[in-house]
């Protein structure tokens, strides 16, 4: 599932899924879906509690991190192998104000701000520069995954082929 714009798609409400009253899928810390735990969620459609206790915002900074996850679990399950935790941290808000202007407000463990941040164009030339990993990456979708090394670990039951 995806979404854009700080707003969950209606489906996931629509649908059997176990939601918030945002509308966002409620998951655990692993991303699956608490109802339907052979569905994964990552990005604005996933609720989850951070590393600080609290449920990370729904943010460019938090997808990565609830996609990481989510790829390992998924991973993890269908090879039978350890599931490794990622990070579901949220080092701040980033604002760009056009191409030289812009704010990072960087927060702290509790996701309060932080006394300082970066203004100016120093901030919009650090958006510009997360934005520019993004037409890369979007041709390199396999960078940073693991290789594929790992066969599945069994056939589940209701994955199987008749005979």
């Amino acid at each position: 599932m995806w979404a854009a714009g700080f707003a969950a798609h209606p489906i996931a409400a629509a649908s059997a899924l176990a939601v918030e009253p945002d509308g966002r899928v409620t998951v655990d810390r692993q991303m699956r879906s608490v109802s339907h735990p052979d569905v994964y969620v990552a990005g604005d459609s996933a609720f989850v509690i951070g590393d600080n206790g609290q449920p990370l915002p729904m943010s460019c900074a938090s997808a990565g991190f609830t996609g990481m996850q989510a790829t390992a679990a998924i991973i993890g399950d269908l090879t039978g192998r350890k599931i490794s935790a990622t990070s579901l941290s949220y080092v701040g808000n980033h604002i760009s104000l056009g191409r030289k202007d812009g704010l990072f407000q960087v927060v702290d463990g509790d996701a309060r701000s932080k006394s300082w941040a970066l203004r100016g164009r120093t901030a919009a030339r650090v958006k510009a520069a997360i934005l520019g990993v993004n037409p890369w990456s979007l041709r390199h979708p396999t960078f940073g995954l693991p290789t594929r090394r790992y066969r599945a670990a069994a056939v589940r039951e209701h994955d199987a082929v008749p005979a």
